[in-house]
């Protein structure tokens, strides 16, 4: 008998299922959103590292003596660690058989078979014979991107070297096989050992650093001291760094949105049950004076809501993956058409369905649906047989236990601000998905009713506020009956307050986050280094030469190129001119605590605005000439803060070794002959000033040092602005200056870029699911709003047998709709507030939350007209009510 009365009126049964599905398609499109990007993380992580996890290198930026791998290898052996020297170094590639087929930034790797053996076991590559100086292995994506075979020739070139090699093997990246470490690169090639030692310059016994088999630091392992000229990093984990920042910054709004998308289908679907239920009422009724027992008739109507909860399920569950899948590739379609050119700085997010946990989710809301499906049933049992078939029940009395319901929503309030302001006070990204996260979603979700309920009890003091109003536009028993009403269906109203609180709040927070987002934006917008477009470091001389020599072929592409060399040098403002603190402690020795950096300009038609100029010079042009021709003339960035002004003659103490005054190396009086803007992506990480070659050769030698690692300079490039032969002139610098000279081509705040890139598609993807959210709202506001209608058939002819009109039987209708509105627009507005401040602090955008007041006021007000035209329209079926005999 269910199932008859499942297919009796398909198109009845068909709208609900669509109607009860739109909770299940968004809660599987963001798990399928979710569960893609954790899965496509997990796969770039197996594929690039495998099994390793950190780095062992020298401190000072050599290469690894013999006499270092060996000392490492026996402590690490003796904890079964294992580890494998290796050389490494950017190469641009090129098929032996097409010049046009290229790429840049490729990592060549060169290590010993054996030993890599022990570091991956489970790789057979390793037990085959070793590498020729003529061959190599190739990864699959790097062959197919070059379209070469196995057999075929590919070219090699590194700083000004050109090396042919036969391709031995083309293998899956895992491991070696695909490692990039930190470097961003887009493939990964195996040279043999020796072959790898002579392109980069490395003794045959010595190596570039070392990689182990273990996450765990080399200084924190048990029993080891930490050796003074070798220095380590966690590399998997600098790698994966960003990639955890998108993570955490992606998941935490996912969740919310599967909890919001849970709670409103579960309000949608018990408006559906409800329907249903007045539905079959009649039906049911005749069915029991027939004899069949309460339990026979619970069956029967329980038949029918899990076929229908049945079919919900199933096609939410795959719609939802269709959904998902459509907004995952789309996404990453945007993705990619805005970051084609730092590809290497993010993994590929492949669209991924876990069977196991779909089907668990799947099984888990059908009996969520059921048990809710059992709830509305019990009228079954607790309504008698007149009632069922027609006469009215009982109303719910919402002033029984209303003390404790207040009780228990303060309480609920209370752990609202535990996990939302002292228990998440610490998170970071890093911390993951833990109790405290899921603690701050769930207590919201709960505070989102016990806040409708609040506001609920408010609604007698509305009807004082609107009997204010002219009797003219508003009929006095339409206020007393509209405002009556709410309290005597206190479920259906109470339905419409929470999906009411549910569609102003998604509101709410989508133009918080939208907000937030672009706060983010311009907090990461950090792309100006010193109006450069591009820029290279160089770690010599010698490589400095290279860039020199190998620029001219590239001058249709860079119109001005500037070389920087740079040092760190201690200095001091006796007179405070500027901000570099001079501090006299009780035994009158000076210290200096500013450390700066000098650079020393060579600029070919590299145009460096000056933010400010001495007076005595009228142009830029003039104050870099007299850099050249006198010594005290400098330069400083535009953020070393002071009261100083450009044209000003000040005082500088330079000290070397710790600052003390014994240790005072020159006194300089020079003249700031203006500021430039240092950028906000600034690689020197410190404030800089550009000094006279004389100034700067004088201190090279004494007080001059430099951080571990530190290049000697940069170069910095300006391209031009017209069309250039090339399709992208940054892949060109870069394929050009790794095979000319070794060198890696960067750009102002690329890794940021991207970062930035990512938050603002993931807001474009929570506007998607919010408006299928919306839109969900909508339907169960219309669906209680037309049962409303059907409800009090009977009410409404009565009243107009009695004389009302029909202007006076709609403002019934408007005045309880726009009530009931109200609250749920009040209630909305407080949890979309604090909803969008913990979606702030749960995705760790690291940016300060701020409330945008003014486009929450334009939303409320906007808001109040819908609640108005929402309530006008839906009570249209008035127009077509008559006196029946049913009636």
């Amino acid at each position: 008998m269910g199932a008859r009365n499942f297919i009796a009126q398909i198109r009845q049964t068909l709208l609900t299922v669509c109607m009860g599905s739109i909770g299940v398609i968004l809660i599987f499109s963001c798990y399928f959103v979710i569960s893609s990007i954790t899965h496509s993380k997990s796969q770039w992580e197996e594929k690039h590292f495998g099994v390793i996890g950190s780095e062992i290198y020298s401190r000072v930026g050599l290469d690894l003596t013999e006499a270092q791998i060996k000392d490492v290898k026996t402590k690490l052996q003796a904890r079964n660690i294992a580890s494998l020297p290796y050389v490494s170094k950017l190469v641009s590639v090129h098929s032996g058989n097409n010049d046009e087929a290229r790429e840049d930034s490729i990592v060549a790797l060169g290590f010993d078979f054996q030993q890599a053996q022990q570091l991956e076991p489970k790789q057979p590559l390793w037990s085959t014979d070793p590498l020729t100086t003529e061959e190599a292995i190739v990864s699959v994506p790097l062959a197919q991107r070059l379209e070469l075979r196995v057999g075929e020739t590919m070219i090699i070139s590194f700083a000004g070297q050109g090396v042919p090699v036969t391709i031995r093997d083309i293998v899956e990246e895992r491991g070696l096989t695909g490692f990039r470490g930190t470097m961003r690169a887009q493939g990964t090639i195996i040279l043999s050992d020796r072959l790898a030692h002579q392109l980069f310059g490395v003794p045959e016994a010595s190596a570039h650093s070392m990689l182990l088999a273990t996450d765990k630091m080399y200084s924190a392992l048990p029993g080891t001291s930490f050796f003074t000229d070798l220095t380590e990093r966690a590399i998997k984990k600098e790698a994966l760094a960003h990639m955890s920042l998108v993570q955490g910054i992606f998941t935490p709004p996912f969740l919310f949105f599967v909890a919001v998308s849970l709670f409103a289908g579960i309000l949608l679907l018990a408006q559906l049950f409800n329907i249903l239920k007045e539905r079959r009422k009649y039906y049911l009724g005749v069915l029991r004076s027939l004899g069949l027992s309460n339990r026979n008739c619970f069956v029967i109507y329980l038949s029918e809501c899990a076929l229908l909860c049945a079919v919900t399920t199933i096609s939410g569950v795959v719609l939802g993956n269709v959904l998902g899948f459509g907004l995952l590739s789309a996404n990453v379609f945007y993705i990619e058409q805005l970051l084609e050119q730092y590809a290497a700085y993010t993994y590929p997010i492949q669209p991924y369905v876990d069977v196991k946990a779909t089907c668990g989710i799947a099984l888990t809301m059908f009996v969520i649906f059921l048990l809710l499906a059992c709830f509305v049933g019990r009228f079954i049992k607790r309504t008698s047989i007149l009632h069922l078939m027609g006469k009215e029940d009982n109303r719910v009395k919402p002033a029984q236990k209303r003390l404790l319901k207040i009780l228990g929503s303060l309480l609920v309030i209370v752990a609202y601000i535990y996990f939302n302001y002292s228990a998440t006070e610490e998170l970071t990204a890093n911390d993951g998905l833990n109790a405290n996260v899921f603690g701050s979603i769930i207590s919201w979700l709960v505070g989102v009713l016990t806040t409708a309920y609040l506001m609920f009890l408010l609604v007698p003091w509305m009807k004082r506020a609107a009997s204010i109003l002219p009797h003219r536009w508003l009929d006095r028993l339409a206020v007393t009956l509209g405002t009556q009403y709410p309290h005597l269906r206190f479920g259906r109203s109470f339905g419409i307050v929470l999906l009411f609180t549910v569609l102003s709040c998604c509101l709410i927070v989508m133009i918080s986050f939208a907000s937030n987002v672009e706060d983010f934006a311009a907090a990461n917008k950090r792309d100006s280094f010193m109006a450069t477009d591009a820029y290279m470091s160089y770690v010599d001389e010698r490589e400095k030469d290279k860039l020199t020599g190998n620029m001219n072929e590239v001058r249709e592409i860079v119109h001005g190129v500037s070389y920087v060399d740079t040092y760190r040098i201690r200095v001091s403002s006796p007179d405070n001119t500027l901000e570099l603190t001079e501090v006299t402690p009780t035994n009158d020795n000076k210290w200096a605590y500013s450390q700066v950096v000098w650079g020393k300009w060579l600029g070919e038609g590299y145009q460096l605005p000056l933010t400010s100029r001495a007076p005595q010079f009228q142009s830029d042009a003039e104050v870099f000439q007299a850099m050249k021709n006198q010594a005290s003339v400098v330069l400083v960035d535009d953020k070393l803060e002071g009261t100083y002004q450009a044209g000003d003659q000040i005082p500088l103490r330079l000290l070397k070794g710790g600052g003390k005054e014994e240790n005072l190396i020159g006194e300089e009086v020079v003249t700031i002959a203006g500021t430039f803007a240092i950028g906000d992506a600034n690689p020197l990480n410190g404030r800089v000033f550009i000094v006279s070659n004389e100034l700067y050769n004088k201190y090279s030698a004494n007080g001059a040092y430099k951080h571990p690692g530190e290049p000697k300079g940069y170069a910095l490039l300006q391209l031009t602005d017209t069309d250039v032969t090339a399709a992208d002139p940054i892949k060109t610098l870069k394929y050009h200056f790794t095979k000319t000279a070794g060198v890696t081509v960067s750009t102002p705040g690329e890794e940021l870029k991207i970062i930035t890139t990512i938050v603002k598609a993931e807001f474009t993807l929570f506007s998607y699911i919010m408006s299928f959210m919306m839109l969900m709202a909508l339907l169960g506001m219309y669906v209680i709003q037309i049962r409303s209608v059907q409800e009090r058939a009977p009410h409404m002819v009565m009243l107009w047998q009695m004389g009302v009109s029909h202007k006076s039987l709609r403002q019934i209708f408007i005045v309880e709709g726009c009530l009931i509105g109200i609250v749920g627009l009040i209630s909305g507005i407080v949890v979309g507030r604090l909803g969008s401040e913990m979606l702030m602090r749960l995705a760790w955008m690291g940016v300060e939350f701020s409330f945008p007041y003014l486009n929450v006021a334009g939303l409320v007000i906007g808001l109040l007209i819908f609640i108005w035209l929402f309530n006008r329209f839906s009570t249209a079926g008035l127009r077509r009510l008559q006196i029946s005999r049913t009636e």
